[in-house]
């Protein structure tokens, strides 16, 4: 997985991966709420970082829970 940081300096990849552990697939929706809430406040930065968080916890969806992801 790649790591990239936003302008906020979140981590990406590593907030992905907290809200995985910590959310499980709702990880993703956690993720996409806070993005259309940034988005509504007109933090677009903020809104677009958490976007890329989202399409991060579906990464990790994909890789952890298709069977054969890693092969």
């Amino acid at each position: 997985m790649e790591r990239e940081r936003g302008g906020s300096g979140l981590d990406t990849m590593k907030t992905a991966a907290r809200l995985y552990q910590t959310h499980g697939r709702q990880g993703l929706r956690v993720a996409a709420n806070r993005a259309s809430k940034l988005a509504q406040e007109g933090d677009r930065g903020g809104a677009m970082e958490w976007l890329l968080i989202s399409e991060a916890v579906q990464q990790i969806i994909q890789e952890k829970e298709t069977p054969d992801a890693g092969t």
